[in-house]
This record gives structure tokens, C-alpha cells and sequence, in this order.
């Protein structure tokens, strides 16, 4: 499973492989590497050299290329 099954069972219909993303509960950037099995997306955080799975509407922002805010997911 990728992206596009995330993108449809969570109701997420612009995420994009590369896409910017700011979690608020660790209050780090990363980039969207793929879907998961668990209907998440993998992130590698800024300065990380490995991608960690995140609910993709669990604290959670998201950015279009020109940084602006497509969705925001914080409590």
C-alpha cells in the first residue's frame, strides 16, 4: 500500500510523496517518503536519516510547494 490508499481511506485527497509537513507534537519539519500498511505516512524529519511512521491527521500540517497551508490537524 502507498500513498493513494492513504490518500482515499483517510479523506486526504492532496498528499504527495516529497510533500512538506510540520508535526506539532514534536514540533519538527519533514517530508511525506510514502504510505503505510497502517494507513499512515511515512515522514523523515529534518536531520533524520530514517522515515517514521505518523497518523496523517494526528498533530499535523501540511504544506503546498509554495508553503502555504493545506491542512492543519492540530488539537
Amino acid at each position: 500500500m502507498g500513498i493513494a490508499n492513504v490518500k482515499v481511506t483517510r479523506g486526504l485527497p492532496f498528499l504527495k510523496r516529497g510533500m512538506k509537513v510540520y508535526q506539532h507534537h514534536n514540533k519538527r519539519f519533514g517530508v511525506i517518503t510514502s504510505g503505510n500498511d497502517s494507513r499512515n505516512i511515512n515522514v523523515r524529519f529534518d536531520g533524520d536519516k530514517f522515515s517514521v511512521n505518523c497518523h496523517p491527521k494526528w498533530q499535523i500540517k501540511y504544506f503546498d510547494t509554495d508553503g502555504k497551508i493545506l491542512a492543519d490537524f492540530h488539537d
